[in-house]
């Protein structure tokens, strides 16, 4: 549990230090696909997983991070976030990984 919960505060300090590259100050909660779009190419899977594991009340929901699925589902958010880049990259998630399960 200790090793699971330090790879998300890993994940999370990656996630901060990398992001802050982008032109926004919005926690990544907060991103739009919009917001997504403007990081650079080799951060977005670390966004996406930060974005993945904090819950609505801003908490993470897992100890542990699914980095093979994320890796997986990036290029199918990256379409939507292109295709609809004013709705929050956590909803643009939701809808990628239903049509995955499909």
């Amino acid at each position: 549990m200790k090793r699971a919960l330090c790879a998300l505060g890993i994940v999370g300090l990656a996630a901060v230090s990398g992001l802050a590259h982008a032109d926004t100050k919005k926690p990544v909660a907060l991103w739009l696909c919009s917001d997504y779009l403007e990081v650079d190419e080799t951060t977005q899977p670390t966004a996406l997983g930060f974005a993945e594991a904090i819950n609505r009340q801003g908490k993470p929901e897992e100890a542990v991070l699914d980095v093979e699925g994320i890796t997986k589902i990036k290029p199918a958010v990256l379409t939507y976030c292109k295709e609809n880049p004013k709705i929050a990259l956590r909803d643009a998630l939701v809808q990628t990984w239903a049509k995955a399960k499909k």
